[in-house]
């Protein structure tokens, strides 16, 4: 099961059940409404607005709204932005909504997230800033993140790893001009202009991510250079192994055969990197 299908907590599992909730729907003036603040996303492509709008003109609104009470008469959009910015290309005077009690910033974070992540239309990098903003202001593990939005730890914690990402490499990866895989896998560049470097040589040059993981293994300061005579003294087949595995775990790995079996050792640049291995080693991924 994917992570984006995995979600165990619809909109209706996280919006509280109260007698104006099931008053039913309800008309409201476009001006009574304002977007939701706590919006993850914030990037809605123009022509498929327009595409929406259209299909409004031609078909009405089939979807209502889902709102939140800000005041007499006015409500933040929970649920449905993009309908309403498409309803006011449209020309429409007022759409449906399905009114909720007023809800605190956290909810309506949660909420707006869900229904995205549901929709699949987050980029990368926002995904990772709502993740984020869950975490600094609910003070939310990575784990009870995860539990809140329905996908597994592991997800939750490569998507937060984009946000170590430099200002340049983000832009790309929110142009789509570079994957998230291509985004995590330049974190392994520790210098951050060979990251840039290396990222602007990606989008020029097609790059795919096994190719940049094996560039960034080839850039590794290799610890394996203070020991020379030992690693040229090692068995080719476990060299190649060591390669091999460095290469799918993304981290350096150190194969040490013994009379009597032997070692592999993961080294881990820090506790995230710890992590992710150890998710990737319970088949998280």
């Amino acid at each position: 099961m994917t992570a984006k299908r995995a979600l165990g907590r619809g909109l209706k599992a996280l919006i509280p059940d109260t007698p104006q909730a099931r008053a039913g729907l309800v008309e409201v003036p476009l001006e009574h409404l304002r977007p939701n603040p706590q919006q993850p996303r914030r990037r809605f492509d123009e022509d498929a607005l327009r595409e929406l709008s259209d299909s409004i003109i031609r078909h009405g609104l089939l979807q209502p709204l889902v709102v939140s009470e800000a005041g007499h008469d006015h409500y933040v959009i929970v649920a449905g932005e993009r309908r309403w910015r498409a309803a006011r290309l449209a020309g429409l005077r007022t759409v449906p909504v399905v009114i909720r009690e007023r809800l605190a910033d956290s909810e309506q974070l949660e909420l707006a997230l869900v229904e995205n992540l549901q929709r699949r239309d987050l980029t990368p990098l926002e995904e990772a800033r709502a993740f984020d903003h869950l975490r600094s202001s609910l003070g939310l593990s990575q784990g009870e993140i995860a539990g809140r939005v329905g996908m597994d730890r592991s997800t939750v914690a490569n998507s937060l790893r984009l946000l170590k990402l430099d200002e340049e490499i983000q832009e790309l990866v929110e142009a789509g001009q570079l994957s998230a895989g291509h985004g995590r896998t330049l974190l392994a560049f520790k210098n951050g202009a060979e990251r840039i470097d290396w990222a602007r040589r990606a989008v020029a040059e097609g790059l795919s991510v096994r190719e940049l993981e094996r560039a960034a293994l080839a850039a590794r300061p290799a610890e394996q250079k203070t020991r020379p005579r030992q690693r040229a003294k090692k068995d080719p087949n476990l060299v190649a192994a060591e390669k091999k595995l460095s290469l799918r775990l993304g981290a350096r790995v150190e194969i040490r055969s013994r009379r009597r079996g032997g070692d592999i050792v993961v080294s881990c640049s820090d506790q995230e990197e710890l992590m992710r291995i150890f998710d990737l080693l319970m088949g998280g991924e």
